[in-house]
């Protein structure tokens, strides 16, 4: 289950602004690129280019049917209040759900980790999940963490980015939330551990970890409830977010803009006016 509130603020902190879209060599707007003509040629057919490359060129259904339902009915009536009385619940008990949802995901940090050749963070990842699979009491409790082994996340579709798939079309799913092109594809993928599972198990799975997930992100409710154009900037952060995983130390090593010196001579001048 995935909300509208997916990120936090700090995530709109870091990356505010407007983002450069990097252009790979990936556009699942384009054509087939024969030549560096068409690899570099625009593709964004008038659409503003957002971060990743992503293009929202479904923003009427986008608006009309995905945001209204997920926005207005969904997680106002429905998410919302269940997430608010989540909340209620003691933090041990709060915090043994995160840990048992975040253990399953270990299983494709193991994976994913080795696709962009860090085999040192799959073998912790693994050891991970063995150690709260078995000590952990099936994850319940986070025994890695206490022994110094640190999560190493890792999702399919920040492999897909850093292999320099662009986002693609930004979708905004009812009841699942903002997606791209490019996560539906790399969830896929991470699914498919489940998918040896009866159905009620994995959707069982997906809501308790939609929910505690919400839950986490009631004290930013205010940076979409109070924005002049929710969907803007619900979209907005959310695609700067999942860039900011592709290319995590993009904000640490931007080298800022230098300021123009001034000419004291000339300030010398205005003083003597």
């Amino acid at each position: 289950m995935r909300s509208v509130l997916t990120l936090a603020a700090a995530a709109l902190l870091v990356f505010s602004g407007s983002a450069a879209a990097q252009h790979g060599s990936f556009n699942p707007m384009a054509p087939r690129q024969l030549s560096q003509t068409s690899y570099r040629a625009d593709y964004s057919y008038g659409c503003s280019m957002l971060a990743g490359s992503a293009i929202d060129t479904l923003q009427t259904p986008n608006r009309v049917v995905g945001w209204t339902l997920n926005y207005d009915v969904f997680d106002r009536y429905i998410l919302r209040p269940v997430a608010h009385g989540y909340a209620m619940l003691p933090d041990p008990v709060q915090t043994g759900v995160g840990n048992f949802t975040s253990n399953i995901e270990e299983v494709n940090y193991i994976v994913n980790n080795l696709f962009i050749g860090e085999p040192g963070a799959s073998a912790i990842s693994l050891g991970r999940f063995a150690i709260n699979s078995t000590i952990g009491i099936l994850g319940f409790i986070d025994v890695a963490s206490m022994m110094g082994l640190e999560r190493h996340t890792m999702e399919f579709e920040t492999v897909l980015g850093r292999a320099e798939m662009e986002q693609g079309p930004y979708l905004m799913v009812p009841v699942y939330g903002p997606t791209t092109g490019r996560e539906v594809q790399g969830s896929v993928v991470d699914s498919a551990k489940l998918w040896w599972a009866p159905w009620f198990v994995t959707v069982g799975l997906w809501a308790v970890e939609g929910v505690h997930n919400r839950a986490q992100l009631i004290d930013q409710e205010g940076v979409v409830d109070n924005a002049l154009d929710p969907y803007v900037s619900t979209r907005d952060i959310y695609l700067m977010y999942s860039e900011g995983k592709v290319h995590p130390d993009a904000a640490e090593t931007a080298v800022p803009a230098e300021e123009e010196s001034i000419d004291e001579e000339f300030l010398d001048e205005i003083d003597s006016l």
